[in-house]
């Protein structure tokens, strides 16, 4: 209590310890008055005999405790009147470290909201998703079928229990007009393993999830419940109508609470997974398509589980060999899944901001050491009045640790600009329970940089071996800069910015071809004129003998958005490239030699109208298209595309030759172009594409649309005219087919915009480096240019001079950068398409790139050099 009372009394008492000092040396001076000596001398040798006053302060100091907080407090006031003594050093170096500070603090704090305990979920780390998978050249997913669900669950031990789950599109009936929504087919213990209840009502029951007897009974989410009932607590036991199911109205049996929204984290509405497909379907061991959401055991590892599930998958194999052959469960963490499309692009991010930081440190780093040289008086007079080296380091530290602090506050608020601006502009779809925040681990993580930087920007230029040297600082023509050793520092400080500026440029150059390449890919369609309406049409159910039938013919609808202003074709078909609802099936082509069950070729189909080709853009190389006879449900001819014929008829006519899928067999009438319909970094070649003929059987279609002029244009007339045709159309998507190709090259691009907004900031942080460290020594050899010039040397000589100094760090830097990339280089790779890590192009072109910059920041002050008058040069000697 006594220490903490000094703290807060720290002038009174050091007043009257400067009191008590000064009597002591009044009475040992009264002494040697008293002796005969004359009262100068007599203070003379009393003062000799005490001591220093100010040491005899501080050493009095310390023993009264809570020194450390006293001499920090002291220090940073200290470091605070410095700063204000420097105000342009100060604003440049926190404006430079708040940048450095500010970009880590903003990508990390992105970082922390996919970490691994981020997924909104009790006990989320023993959340895994169990995968179906077929071991072929390259390991495939293809999902779990009901009979694999119902066996793991039934004969594995590792999990407390499991769920079937699946994500798809239903239309909401009922209000003005129908809806899209996504719906998750769960089996009952799936809120139960996400630990989460309901806001009213109840989940599931086992008995509503029965394949025998499905019960008509949905859960809805809080904004559905908000949206279309008003948040009426009178919801439970209403009825909801929604098309596309196996029932059109179905109880409401639950509503989930604020937030929830699945594992899709888009769904609004949950079924019973008994009807996720048609019973026979369900039935089918070998229709495989859904993940399984499990909840491991305490104790139990992902290994134990994995290694479980290939043992039961083995027992499968040899029960089911028609279905199981060759088959395994991949057993995946809940969180790398949902995070997996972010992670790898924000580690990029992450490594790119710590350069930058780097860059930025090593810029105020060579600030200090040339305002350190300019401060050298001071601590000649602090030395002499008895100031430790290790005190001078530790003020040194002290100040560089108070501007980082100021740079660190800065660059928090830079960090809350910039933050809420990456998540709305980045096309990476952050998960919606993803919400980055400056939270304490942020703090945490921006303190810690802080400090580091603070220390290592204080240490750099006071462990110079003149630095803080009491003999050389009192020395009238001592500089800093004059050491070899210091000079060596100097220049190592800007060979390792040129490096780290040189890695960040080369990301980014090979970023930036990346998306080049992405962008010249030929799609194997024009998509510059199609517009792309996704649309839903109900089916007339009731007084039919048949299969039903939609409400509207859509020859007629076709027809009718035909005589739309600007539309020259429009066609009709089950899926569109990169709309994401391809579905693969296996096929057998005829003559071709048996092949094991699971090496059998896979192919995407598609059903199109006769017009398909046309309207897309899509070149037939072969043969023809569908003729308005064979436009049936149970088809017996086909497209094929260029691939799967180069496949298995290289050099000859694949016309006329037969494949069949699944138990019908089909005359190839027509080859198509190779066409990249699912993405944009994956070839045709992968697994080709086959096209059936339209056969009315679908009820979410997919619209194509060419258009003479811009395809957005058309989107208001073409809503308008399928509300005319019939309202119960429900329209879930219009959009160009260019913005669907746009959004698979969205997060390379991001990414690319990203890194060379870093990379510019480097370059422009090297620049001024440079451009400091050659001014700095041009300020340091004025009096040597100025003899130089006096004996006869010339402008161009003392250019070159300055210029040949300077050349040669940057040159270093230029090899140890280009080392750094090509090593960084693999870590990129993931990232890039159609380019080599290693490309010689991108390096060459950077080394060009940054070399003309620095020799034109090397070439100002070089140039200013020449500019020195010789007799003023000297005097100043």
């Amino acid at each position: 209590m006594s220490g903490w009372r000094r703290l807060w009394r720290r002038t009174e008492l050091d007043r009257q310890l400067e009191a008590e000092l000064q009597d002591h040396l009044d009475r040992l001076t009264a002494d040697y008055v008293r002796t005969g000596l004359p009262e100068v001398e007599a203070r003379r040798r009393a003062q000799l005999e005490f001591g220093g006053l100010e040491q005899m302060k501080e050493a009095s100091r310390d023993v009264r405790g809570f020194s450390l907080l006293d001499d920090l407090a002291r220090d940073t006031r200290h470091a605070l009147r410095s700063l204000g003594r420097s105000p342009g050093f100060a604003v440049v170096a926190i404006l430079t470290l708040a940048v450095g500070i500010g970009t880590n603090t903003a990508i990390f704090s992105l970082v922390n909201a996919v970490r691994a305990g981020a997924v909104p979920y009790e006990a989320s780390d023993r959340l895994v998703l169990l995968w179906g998978n077929v071991r072929q050249p390259q390991v495939a997913r293809r999902g779990a079928s009901l009979p694999d669900f119902l066996d793991w669950r039934a004969q594995s031990s590792s999990f407390e229990d499991l769920a079937a789950f699946d994500g798809q599109q239903m239309t909401l009936l009922g209000g003005d007009e129908p809806e899209r929504i996504t719906v998750e087919f769960v089996s009952p213990s799936y809120f139960p393993l996400l630990r989460t209840t309901t806001r009213l009502g109840r989940t599931f029951a086992a008995g509503e999830d029965l394949l025998s007897s499905p019960t008509p009974v949905v859960v809805i989410g809080d904004g559905l419940w908000k949206r279309r009932y008003g948040s009426d607590p009178r919801v439970v036991g209403q009825s909801i109508a929604l098309g596309g199911g196996p029932f059109r109205d179905y109880t409401i049996v639950g509503v989930m609470p604020p937030g929830f929204r699945g594992l899709t984290d888009t769904a609004e509405l949950w079924l019973p997974f008994s009807q996720w497909a048609p019973v026979d379907t369900m039935h089918d061991r070998g229709a495989r398509g859904f993940p399984v959401l499990a909840r491991l055991r305490h104790g139990v590892g992902i290994t134990v589980a994995q290694d479980e599930l290939h043992r039961l998958s083995g027992l499968l194999a040899e029960t089911y060999a028609d279905t199981n052959a060759n088959r395994s469960v991949e057993v995946a963490r809940l969180d790398a899944e949902l995070f997996q499309g972010l992670r790898p692009a924000l580690r990029t991010l992450m490594l790119a901001v710590a350069l930058v930081l780097g860059i930025a440190c090593v810029n105020v780093a060579n600030l200090s050491m040339t305002r350190l040289a300019g401060r050298q008086r001071d601590t000649a007079v602090r030395r002499a009045l008895g100031a430790t080296r290790a005190r001078l380091l530790r003020q040194l530290v002290t100040e560089s640790c108070v501007l980082a602090a100021i740079g660190a506050a800065c660059g928090l608020v830079i960090a809350r600009m910039v933050v809420p601006a990456l998540v709305a502009w980045s096309p990476i779809a952050f998960p919606s329970f993803v919400t980055p925040s400056l939270d304490w681990r942020v703090a945490l993580f921006t303190t810690v940089v802080s400090l580091l930087c603070g220390v290592s920007l204080g240490l750099v230029p006071g462990l110079q071996p003149h630095a803080l040297r009491l003999v050389d600082a009192l020395k009238d023509a001592a500089r800093m800069g004059a050491g070899r050793s210091t000079r060596r520092l100097r220049d190592g400080l800007t060979i390792a910015e040129i490096a780290l500026a040189i890695v960040l440029l080369v990301a980014a150059g090979l970023l930036i071809r990346s998306v080049r390449n992405l962008a010249a890919l030929d799609l194997g369609f024009d998509p510059d004129t199609t517009l792309a309406v996704f649309v839903s049409v109900p089916r007339e159910t009731a007084g039919l003998d048949g299969p039903p039938r939609p409400v509207v013919g859509i020859s007629a609808l076709l027809e009718r958005l035909e005589t739309l202003p600007g539309v020259t074709a429009a066609s009709v078909s089950s899926d569109l490239p990169f709309d994401g609802r391809s579905s693969a099936q296996f096929f057998v082509v005829e003559g071709q030699p048996p092949v094991d069950p699971q090496d059998r070729p896979r192919a995407y189909q598609h059903r199109v109208s006769p017009a398909f080709f046309r309207t897309l853009g899509i070149p037939l190389v072969r043969g023809r298209t569908f003729a308005e006879q064979e436009l049936t449900r149970t088809p017996t001819v086909v497209v094929v595309s260029e691939g799967l014929a180069r496949r298995f008829w290289p050099g000859g006519d694949p016309i006329g030759q037969r494949l069949r899928l699944g138990s019908d067999w089909l005359t190839i009438i027509g080859v198509a172009g190779d066409v990249r319909y699912r993405r944009l970094r994956q070839g045709p070649d992968v697994d080709p594409d086959v096209y059936l003929p339209w056969g009315d059987s679908n009820q979410h279609l997919a619209i194509a649309l060419r258009a003479t002029g811009p395809p957005a244009s058309l989107a208001a007339a073409t809503r308008a005219a399928i509300r005319d045709v019939d309202r119960s159309i429900a329209i879930s998507r219009i959009a160009p087919m260019r913005e669907l190709s746009v959004r698979q090259a969205s997060p390379a691009r991001f990414l690319m915009w990203l890194m060379g907004a870093f990379a510019v900031m480097a370059l422009f942080l090297a620049a001024i480096g440079i451009y400091g460290v050659v001014s700095y020594l041009v300020s340091q050899r004025t009096s040597e240019i100025g003899v130089r010039m006096a004996l006869g040397a010339d402008r161009r000589a003392v250019r070159r001079l300055m210029l040949r100094q300077s050349a040669w760090p940057i040159a270093i830097g230029l090899a140890v950068g280009l080392g750094g990339a090509m090593a960084v280089g693999p870590l990129l790779q993931s990232q890039l398409f159609g380019v080599a890590a290693f490309d010689l192009a991108t390096l060459v072109g950077v080394a060009a790139l940054f070399g003309s910059v620095a020799m034109l920041a090397s070439y100002v002050p070089a140039r200013r050099a020449t500019r020195i008058d010789p007799l003023s040069a000297i005097r100043t000697e």
